[in-house]
């Protein structure tokens, strides 16, 4: 009897023992789960590896950013991601040892083998005896960083140079005054068949171009406070395209317009709108001296800030069939007084960036050499609709 009940009391421990450890794995499982989707949770991609450089693990941020699926990439070597930092490539993980947690700048290729700067750190991967086993590569995508940076530089630009403008308009304004009153003085009391009048009206002639000059300077260096009305934009480029009949008509080009019928208001400075939208006008005129096509596509369209906020627009596009804009330029039109044109002064596209801009719109340009350009703007819709 005696012998029965111990062996009950045995059976009945490893019971209660094997319970215990189903408990125990089950909770290393749930920790284990847990720490997983926290990972996959995170929006910066990490990517951990061996010891000998090839890859154990990817995050689904890891993924994304890359291209390269989980399958891709596991048992790969790590050099599939071509990391290397500004200024010095790094070729394996282990040429800096004592230097593995500096967060750092570079450039990573992704699968479709495009290049993407990121932020990236290495940080050494231990196990729970503190034995170095590997490296945890943890990266962030900077393309909407450095193309933040940009705008802030064309900015500060464009401030410096407003005021180097203003203050050069300002000193030549009051002399060409000067010299406009005294040809014309000197015109009245010449005889009307003197033929040295002409040279006097020559130099009046010239001193107002000047003045034209002036004003776009002043345009540029000291933007006008915006008047805003709710209107359709369909109404800001009809009431600019009659100016430009007899060009377009001169120079053999197909003007075609498309709206779509269900297009918000947007609330604009009229007045400036126009400006805008004639310096895009007769840039691409004059893009195609022997004809082409010019074409205005304007549809609805919603845009996603890097917060995740969504807001609705009137997307633009002015589109020709121009010779286009060689690739090494394109970054530099809208910089201030940058001009390809013999006889321009480069501040046409500087305005319209800054009128846009002032509008809480974006404008930006692409272009295939021998083919054609394309500005696209969105103009954001007016929050109250009367």
């Amino acid at each position: 009897m005696e012998q029965g009940i111990s062996i009950r009391a045995i059976g009945g421990g490893r019971v209660k023992k094997e319970e215990t450890i189903q408990a125990l794995a089950q909770e290393l499982e749930d920790v284990k789960n847990f720490m997983d989707s926290v990972i996959q949770s995170i929006g910066s991609g990490i990517i951990i590896t061996g010891m000998n450089d090839t890859i154990t693990y990817i995050n689904r941020a890891g993924e994304r950013l890359s291209g390269y699926s989980r399958e891709d990439v596991i048992n790969k070597p790590f050099s599939i991601f071509a990391l290397r930092e500004k200024q010095s490539d790094i070729h394996a993980f282990f040429d800096n040892p004592d230097d593995h947690t500096t967060r750092r700048e570079g450039w990573m290729r992704r699968k479709d083998h495009t290049e993407f700067p990121v932020g990236f750190s290495m940080n050494d991967h231990v196990n729970v005896k503190g034995e170095r086993i590997g490296k945890i590569v943890i990266f962030r995508d900077l393309t909407n960083v450095y193309k933040i940076q940009e705008e802030i530089l064309r900015m500060d630009r464009l401030v410096s140079l407003g005021k180097l403008a203003s203050g050069i308009a300002h000193e030549l304004r009051n002399p060409l005054a000067g010299i406009k009153t005294t040809a014309q003085a000197l015109s009245e009391e010449m005889p009307k068949d003197d033929p040295k009048r002409e040279y006097l009206n020559r130099i009046t002639r010239e001193i107002d171009r000047l003045n034209d000059l002036l004003k776009t300077f002043f345009s540029f260096a000291k933007p006008q406070e915006l008047n805003l009305v709710y209107c359709h934009i369909r109404e800001v480029i009809n009431e600019i395209i009659p100016f430009l009949f007899k060009e377009i008509a001169d120079q053999g080009i197909r003007f075609n317009e498309s709206y779509d019928p269900e297009l918000p208001k947007i609330k604009v400075d009229k007045a400036q709108m126009h400006q805008a939208f004639l310096n895009l006008f007769l840039n691409a005129i004059q893009a195609m001296p022997r004809g082409g096509e010019l074409k205005i596509e304007v549809t609805p369209t919603t845009l996603q800030s890097s917060d995740g906020l969504k807001q609705n627009f009137v997307k633009i596009i002015i589109s020709d069939t121009g010779k286009g804009i060689p690739p090494h330029i394109i970054q530099k039109i809208f910089d201030p007084f940058f001009t390809t044109k013999p006889k321009g002064i480069g501040l046409g596209l500087s305005i319209t960036y800054q009128i846009i801009k002032k509008h809480g719109g974006t404008i930006k340009v692409e272009s295939e050499w021998g083919k054609g350009t394309s500005f696209i703007i969105n103009l954001p819709e007016a929050l109250e609709n009367p």
